[in-house]
């Protein structure tokens, strides 16, 4: 009673369509947003927040932005920000948003962030729907130890 390969392949087809269906449709999940730092504003737009995150003595600095029930996120075709502080300065730009889902989270290596413990900063948020918009935002960030 000798076992061939042809009755094997029928497995090794239902094995691939398995993994290959596995692979395609896994959920990128984020976890929830605890930035190590953070603080927050909020207008009738835009909720922001603006954080640092510390891992292993390297420090991110960043900008969260998440869209308000006000804004149709369907509209939004182009969106940009700048952060500007004494301490660090940043700025996203997407003009050609496809898949904007409402929310943007970018940050970037911060050299000064282990250097001090508060930082002021503002945030300018641009955004194209129908007509450009724009909102201010004012941030003031301890960076203490707890």
């Amino acid at each position: 009673m000798g076992v061939t390969v042809k009755q094997f392949i029928p497995f090794i087809i239902i094995a691939a369509v398995i993994g290959a269906a596995l692979f395609l449709f896994q959920d990128e999940y984020e976890g929830p947003f605890r930035p190590d730092y953070s603080s927050s504003a909020s207008n009738s737009f835009w909720d922001a927040s603006l954080y640092v995150m510390e891992e292993g003595g390297e420090y991110e600095i960043g900008l969260r932005l998440e869209a308000s029930d006000e804004i149709d996120v369907e509209e939004i075709e182009a969106v940009e920000f700048f952060v500007d502080s004494s301490a660090v300065s940043f700025y996203f730009q997407d003009l050609e948003t496809e898949s904007f889902d409402g929310v943007i989270d970018y940050s970037e290596p911060c050299s000064v962030c282990s250097q001090t413990n508060h930082i002021e900063a503002r945030a300018l948020v641009n955004w194209r729907a129908e007509t450009t918009n724009t909102s201010q935002f004012q941030f003031s960030l301890d960076l203490d130890e707890e």
